[in-house]
This record gives structure tokens, sequence and C-alpha cells, in this order.
């Protein structure tokens, strides 16, 4: 690595202000003030206006969602009551082999016998 034969100046973040006119130097304090002023007053309206935008989103996507849920009930219910009125309408079947106490199960591989003619 090669060795530095120049040495580097320090670079700071402010220049320095001996010689300067003490009523700019005083300007620039108040100005200082007053912009911090007028930054927390344009963030204070920054968070308003985003949370006012965020509840109008909401009311809408519920307003949207609404409209939705509606329309699944409604439909939904019709499915219900047409299935209701099929299984009135038609008798439950009977089960052809005999039945088993509650609990237990047929075996495994096990099938309904075959009716004799």
């Amino acid at each position: 690595m090669a060795q530095k034969w120049h040495q580097e100046t320090p670079i700071t973040g402010y220049e320095s202000l001996k010689g300067v006119d003490p009523k700019f130097l005083r300007n620039m304090c108040f100005a200082k003030k007053h912009n911090k002023k007028i930054l927390k007053k344009m963030q204070a309206n920054n968070a308003k206006a985003l949370s006012a935008r965020a509840e109008a989103v909401k009311a809408l996507h519920w307003k949207h969602a609404r409209a939705h849920i509606a329309t699944e009930r409604r439909l939904c219910g019709a499915k219900a009551k047409a299935q209701a009125k099929t299984q009135a309408a038609t008798p439950a079947p009977v089960s052809a082999s005999a039945p088993t106490p509650n609990g237990a199960q047929a075996p495994k591989g096990a099938q309904v016998p075959a009716k004799a003619p």
C-alpha cells in the first residue's frame, strides 16, 4: 500500500463565521428558528393529510367490501334455500347394508352384499 505524502485537510460541516456582520448572524439565528417552526408545521400538516387519506381509503375499501359481502350472503341464501327444497322433495335413500352399532365400522375392503334376483 502506498504511503500518503500529502496531508488531507479535514472536512468540516460548517464554515468559520469569524468576521461576519453581527446583524447578519442574528438574522441567521432567527431564520433557523423560523425554518424549524415551519418544518414542524409542514410535518404536522402532512401527517394530517396522510391520516385523512388513509381514512378515505379505508372507508372506500369497507364500502366495497360490504357490497361484496351483501352479494355473497344473498347468493348463499338462495343456494341454501334451493338445496333445502331439493332435500325435502326427495326422501333420503335407504341403505342396503345392515345397520352397524354406533362406533363400529365395517372392516376395510368389505362390500355391500348384492341383492338376490
